[in-house]
């Protein structure tokens, strides 16, 4: 007697990767990318192939449909032009991947990391789930349409310029220091994301829900607002200039103080902070202030040395040659500020927004402590800082901690980077060759 005959629906179990042969495939690819002989496309259709590593290797047009690659570790791995349709990548590593061109759509991203990744032009909308039928080809008989889920994915000081994103980040999503200029985030919930020094220049944000955002030092030039939603959003140090807005929610934002309005005189708040100092805290009172547009003051030559600033908008202001020593700035606009000569020394400057900042001949250098103490030096924080196209020229940026920064196109020429710690940072385009290192 015949034994019955499988469902129709039944699917053949997919194939299971183990690390040996998966290098030998990794290795016939990087041979065909070269022409070589027996070089092969690799093509990891269906496949499982999670906890395994691809990293560092070239990977230019390989196929990853509809596979399995949860926690897998793509770090540093070039995927140009890779597809990963209809993938299960959650948990997976792709920091510092060059994922440019590359297909996310309908894959799962939750929990993934790709900070510092370059996905340029990358696709991460909504796309047509597919799975593998039971002689392992991919069956498109009972597709059904897939969202791109990227809930909790980290993309902290990526670049997602030009990248096709629709409604794939959601508001666990991490877009720190992210470069979306010229994205499309038409439709996407960030409601209640850190969007902390994010730049959106050019991106289309219509219908895109930004309410109770974290937006300190994000900047929106050019940017696309039809039907944003910006309610209850922190707007404090966020840069508008030229977005283009039309029919914005705006209910209950939080917008930066103007100083003019409540009597502020900055003058006499500066003068009771000197005093402050110079008495040891005996007199005077400590200058502190958080969300305030101070954008264009003049600070040439003050002493704020412990003075605090949170989510200030400095835009254009000046700080040459005053004294910041342990000063912070921290989660600040200070596009285009001036801080020539200015004595920084353990300065926080963490989160802040320094792009076309002038830092020429800035001391940044560590302040001793006891030498016997946990902690012989205080250096200055400038991890996490958004400072693309600023001048360090000369600067001392000695022990600095910079990591995770944002430092493309920076001079540095003759500055003072000894132990500075640049881990994870962006350095694309920064002049090195005369810096100190």
């Amino acid at each position: 007697m015949n034994s019955p005959a499988p469902p129709q629906d039944e699917r053949k179990a997919p194939v299971r990767m183990v690390q040996p042969i998966l290098d030998r495939l990794i290795a016939a690819h990087e041979a065909w990318l070269k022409g070589k002989a027996g070089g092969k496309r690799l093509i990891l259709k269906g496949v499982e192939a999670s906890r395994l590593d691809f990293n560092d290797h070239d990977l230019t047009d390989a196929e990853f449909v509809g596979g399995s690659f949860v926690e897998s570790d793509f770090s540093r791995a070039k995927l140009t032009r890779a597809s990963f349709f209809g993938a299960d990548i959650r948990r997976t590593t792709f920091i510092d991947a060059d994922c440019t061109r590359s297909d996310f759509r309908a894959a799962s991203l939750i929990g993934a990391d790709f900070e510092g990744a370059t996905l340029h032009k990358a696709d991460l909308r909504d796309g047509v789930m597919i799975m593998a039928g039971k002689d392992g080809e991919l069956d498109y008989s009972g597709s059904a349409r897939a969202n791109t889920n990227a809930e909790g994915a980290s993309f902290i000081g990526a670049n997602l310029s030009d990248a096709r994103i629709g409604r794939a980040a959601g508001n666990k999503t991490d877009l720190t220091n992210c470069n979306l200029t010229g994205a499309s985030l038409i439709g996407a919930d960030l409601s209640g994301a850190d969007l902390t020094g994010a730049v959106f220049k050019g991106t289309d944000l219509s219908d895109c829900n930004l309410s109770n955002c974290v937006l300190a030092g994000a900047s929106f030039a050019d940017a696309k607002m039809h039907r944003t939603n910006l309610e209850g959003a922190d707007l404090a140090a966020a840069l508008f200039e030229g977005a283009f807005q039309q029919d914005v929610k705006l209910a209950h934002a939080k917008y930066p103080v103007d100083p003019s309005r409540i009597g502020f005189n900055a003058i006499e708040a500066v003068a009771q902070h000197a005093l402050w100092v110079d008495t040891q805290g005996k007199e005077g009172t400590q200058l502190f202030l958080e969300g305030y547009d101070l954008s264009h003051a003049e600070f040439a030559g003050c002493n704020l040395s412990a003075a605090k600033f949170m989510r200030c908008t400095f835009t254009g202001a000046d700080f040459s040659g005053s004294d910041l020593t342990f000063a912070t700035l921290q989660s600040c606009l200070l596009k285009g500020a001036k801080f020539v000569n200015t004595k920084m020394r353990g300065a926080t400057l963490i989160k802040s927004n320094l792009m076309g900042a002038d830092l020429r001949n800035a001391d940044l250098s560590p302040v001793p402590l006891d030498p016997k103490g946990p902690r012989p030096f205080w250096a200055a924080r400038l991890n996490d800082v958004q400072a693309t196209g600023a001048n360090f020229t000369g600067a001392k940026l000695v022990a600095a901690n910079l990591r995770r920064a944002i430092l493309r196109d920076v001079d540095f020429a003759d500055a003072d980077l000894r132990h500075a710690n640049t881990q994870r940072a962006d350095l694309n385009g920064a002049k090195l060759e005369t810096a100190k290192r």
